[in-house]
């Protein structure tokens, strides 16, 4: 009867001392990501452009264990593959680079990999092909960089105020709209990319495919259709959102519209979104001959086997080192110190002249008040920001920007100028590269001209982090890193000067001669920080 009793007990849990392969591994991950998420929960998660993050990352999870009786089921006496060993390499290096340098889509994203990695070290490809819709769907969680972000939303967010601004103007409402602000009454709204960005387009097409994956469909046409259409129906969600909190704020206030209500505004987006899929669907199934859709937990077959043989422990040691490895490698490397507290403090107000060779400020120039929502997101990024418009002897007039970030990881870094024009209702062309020699060295710039009607804006800007000019994504990368191994978290500013004036070659040129000119005329150690060179 004893010797029944001990053999009913899971393998590797009956008190003999014997360690489950699975536990090291557990052990690894929880080692390496805990630390992970918990910086994105109370961080980039806890942003509401960013909120569908945990709630992406859960739904896997749950699938994860949905399917994890049938993985066990198809792997059956199957050997671990080869190919997690490669894959589980190239995973934590992502995740030493990532969490080291503060690059959220390397962290997060390497947990796929790793995950993965494990399973074929473990189990083999069938199992990995069984939970394929949980990886899948991790991919909606992963936070992007943002100037990609900026780049592909801003098409969106215009076409969504566009169809705002124009059904509100039609039905009687007061309201105007320049690119992706609207002006209701005394109230200006900006649609931001919590409202009508690629984020929410991500967390909805998720929705859409979650949806799919439950009630499972027998029909191939219905099933892609419905995907498809889940790209329209985000948009037209999207517009029922900014509709609803326009309303709210034109007829209860600001106070009402960026509140409570404005939560309340994000239920209706999900819910407006859910009831269009399910009526979508069912329109789709007059269209296409369909069985009756399987239950939910269909494949499922009971919770995690603990006792399931996990593959042999001399596979599973090696990979939690490795995954060890990489956890106090990024340790070790991590830079903890700001760059702006080990150097002396530079106060663009009293730093920049107010007066040098020709130029002056100009007296008679009206300075422009972005709105609320603009001041907190330029707030959000930068700890100093100067505006002035200067004038010469000859009546030319040059408008000056530098703003200063003193933390340039990845959430934290300045936003590309021709991204902002554009949200304010400008047409940018002639938007291209090129350097410029300022006070006899190369500085990479990037230049535009924008127009808003009869105002024509010919633009010059660059950023710096550190003491060097960065241009290109891969740039800032290299620059963080480079910082990164001394121990330091980089600062940087943004450089823009612009001109209204029709003739953009003649304003370029009066650009140049106006930067040459300042350079001359500030500190050493500022020039540095403004054009990287050598103090």
């Amino acid at each position: 009867m004893s010797t029944q009793a001990k053999s009913s007990l899971p393998a590797g849990l009956s008190g003999n001392g014997a360690l489950p392969s699975w536990a090291p591994l557990a052990l690894g991950l929880l080692l390496m990501y805990v630390p992970s998420f918990y910086d994105m929960f109370t961080g980039l998660w806890s942003t509401e452009e960013q909120a569908h993050g945990p709630i992406i990352l859960g739904i896997s999870h749950w699938l994860l264990y949905r399917n994890w009786g049938q993985m066990l089921a198809v792997s059956e006496g199957e050997r671990g593959s080869w190919l997690g060993w490669p894959l589980l390499v190239l995973s934590v290096f992502v995740y030493f680079i990532g969490r080291s340098q503060g690059i959220a889509i390397f962290e997060i994203g390497s947990y796929l990999g790793t995950l993965m990695a494990l399973i074929l070290l473990m189990r083999g490809t069938r199992a990995l092909r069984a939970q394929w819709f949980p990886f899948f769907f991790m991919l909606f969680m992963l936070p992007l960089p943002g100037s990609l972000v900026d780049m592909l939303t801003m098409p969106m967010k215009t076409a969504v105020s566009w169809v705002v601004g124009n059904v509100l103007y039609w039905v009687g409402y007061p309201i105007s709209r320049s690119g992706v602000i609207l002006q209701i009454g005394q109230y200006k709204l900006l649609v931001a990319d919590a409202c009508a960005g690629l984020h929410t387009l991500f967390t909805l097409e998720a929705l859409g495919l979650l949806y799919l994956n439950i009630v499972r469909h027998n029909s191939l046409f219905r099933n892609i259709t419905l995907a498809i259409l889940i790209v329209p129906i985000s948009f037209i969600s999207n517009v029922i959102r900014v509709m609803v909190l326009t309303l709210i704020t034109y007829h209860l206030g600001d106070a009402a519209g960026q509140g409570f209500l404005h939560g309340f505004a994000g239920m209706v987006l999900f819910v407006s979104a859910l009831l269009l899929i399910i009526a979508t669907d069912s329109l789709l199934r007059f269209g296409a001959a369909d069985k009756e859709a399987l239950p939910l937990f269909a494949g499922a077959a009971g919770p995690p086997a603990l006792s399931a043989d996990y593959g042999p422990l001399r596979m599973a040691l090696p990979a939690a080192l490795l995954m060890g490895a990489a956890l106090l490698a990024t340790l070790a490397i991590k830079p903890q110190k700001m760059l702006a507290d080990s150097e002396p403090a530079i106060v663009l107000e009293t730093s920049v002249p107010g007066a040098f060779g020709d130029w002056k400020i100009d007296p008679d120039a009206v300075a422009v008040v972005p709105s609320s929502v603009q001041q907190e997101k330029v707030a959000a990024i930068y700890s100093q920001t100067l505006s002035r418009t200067y004038i010469n002897s000859r009546g030319q007039r040059v408008m000056l920007t530098i703003a200063y970030g003193s933390n340039q990881t990845q959430s934290m870094r300045a936003h590309r100028q021709e991204v902002c024009y554009a949200a304010q209702g400008f047409q940018i062309r002639d938007l291209h590269n090129e350097n410029i020699v300022i006070d006899g060295l190369p500085v990479p710039v990037t230049r535009m001209v924008a127009s808003n009607g009869p105002r024509i804006e010919p633009v010059t800007y660059w950023f710096t982090m550190g003491s060097s000019v960065v241009r290109s994504y891969l740039d800032r990368q290299v620059v963080q890193l480079k910082y990164a191994l001394s121990d330091f978290i980089p600062d940087g500013y943004l450089f823009r000067v612009s001109a209204i004036d029709a003739d953009d070659k003649a304003a370029f040129a009066a650009q140049d001669a106006f930067v040459n000119d300042l350079m001359k005329h500030v500190a050493p150690t500022v020039r540095a920080k403004l054009i990287g060179a050598p103090a």
